[in-house]
């Protein structure tokens, strides 16, 4: 075969990865949608069935464990029986869980509907392994940056539904919520064509297959990179499990304290930023700086926002403390998701993204419970400024376990 021809089959190979991703895309941003619309109403909707800041942060540790128990077995499988079956029950458990919660009359049942879908889930870890193998090690970011867009749609779509839909009642946009993740489960049926990892090349042995505890203990660049991702999902769980009752206590719109609107659209602006640095952003900067650079300096942003939160006391002061958190969260995230996936073999993807969200479970075990406390006892300021130290020390921590561009 010529250069040339090499060429264009690479090309045509390239081209036919690119649309591969779509129905991954749609899958997605159909699920995360469903999650969008959760995401603002679920501290208000738990709090006028009896639920303090401490039981809000339990309710997200419940379901933090139930990921921890599920993260790697969900990985293993998908890297056994293929990502379609296990995303297809994974997508199950999702819309019992959402129907569950849109019925519930107690705090028991949200407290069974979270955990039903945290026991089965494992979406956006198994999309992101299908990203990552059907896509080569050079666009694997962009591959990867795919479904964190994918993401962003949803987060954008979610929420601003979520403030729309609630005027209708607390329930319905729980029953939207459930309707999408229905709408996913037929998506993917739909969309995503069958694999047989039993028979396909992608599943077969890349690279000599040690036993599974040796493999993990060996990737010593991966754990540099979880380590990482351990404190920012700490400081994010922190954040976004309590955010809404921050904002309820100390800011007002239109002469009312904020609620599940206006956090709806807090979580809208989110998802739009997210869209931006994924589609515009991101591999621009990359242009420019390296990776250990940009997390360095997303940490760097996170912390100052977390700081402006601890003094600001006006609604423009919040956008713009607000804009730096999301920006600094959006970079680090994408950028260390895509490093700690170029750290491992095609064949471990499965395995680490079940780990990576492992080890955020675990962060989000204990990072809601801290929260609950000090918003429960009116420590804004001091919540504030505990993230803002947990944040600078992302940001020390990536200039020490990051590699310079020269040492990669």
């Amino acid at each position: 075969m010529s250069a040339g021809s090499t060429t264009e089959a690479g090309h045509t190979l390239q081209g036919d990865s690119s649309l591969s991703l779509v129905p991954t895309f749609v899958v997605v941003a159909v699920d995360a949608t469903g999650l969008g619309i959760i995401l603002p109403l679920l501290p208000f909707y738990s709090q006028r069935l009896g639920a303090t800041p401490f039981v809000l942060g339990m309710l997200i540790s419940a379901y933090a464990v139930c990921q921890l128990v599920a993260g790697p077995v969900v990985g293993m499988l998908s890297d056994r029986y293929g990502r379609r079956k296990v995303l297809l029950v994974s997508q199950i458990g999702t819309f019992v869980g959402f129907a569950l919660l849109a019925l519930a009359t107690n705090l028991t049942l949200v407290f069974l509907a979270r955990i039903i879908d945290g026991l089965t889930s494992g979406n956006i870890s198994v999309a992101h392994a299908y990203a990552a193998e059907h896509s080569a090690p050079s666009t694997r970011k962009q591959a990867l940056g795919m479904t964190s867009g994918a993401i962003g749609t949803g987060l954008l779509l979610g929420p601003a539904l979520s403030g729309f839909l609630v005027h209708y009642g607390d329930t319905a946009p729980v029953w939207a919520a459930a309707a999408l993740s229905f709408i996913s489960i037929l998506a993917t049926v739909a969309l995503l064509p069958p694999d047989h990892p039993a028979s396909e090349p992608l599943y077969h042995h890349r690279v000599p297959q040690a036993k599974v505890t040796r493999a993990i203990v060996g990737m010593r660049h991966a754990w540099r990179v979880l380590g990482l991702l351990i404190v920012f999902f700490f400081v994010n769980s922190m954040f976004l499990s309590q955010i809404g009752l921050f904002l309820s206590a100390r800011f007002s719109w239109d002469g009312h304290p904020f609620g599940a609107r206006e956090l709806g659209w807090v979580f809208a602006y989110a998802g739009f930023i997210n869209m931006v640095v994924q589609g515009l952003l991101i591999t621009r900067a990359n242009r420019f700086a390296s990776d250990r650079s940009i997390v360095l300096l997303a940490f760097a942003c996170m912390a100052l926002g977390f700081s402006g939160l601890a003094i600001g006391n006006s609604n423009s002061l919040l956008a713009l403390f607000l804009t730096l958190i999301i920006v600094g969260t959006m970079f680090a995230r994408s950028t260390l998701t895509a490093e700690l996936s170029r750290s491992t073999a095609i064949n471990r993807q499965g395995m680490i993204m079940g780990l990576n969200q492992s080890l955020m479970s675990g962060a989000n075990i204990t990072a809601p419970l801290l929260s609950g406390v000090l918003i429960g006892h009116r420590l804004f300021v001091v919540w504030a400024l505990v993230m803002a130290a947990i944040a600078a020390s992302g940001a020390t921590l990536a200039g020490q376990l990051l590699p310079f561009p020269r040492a990669r």
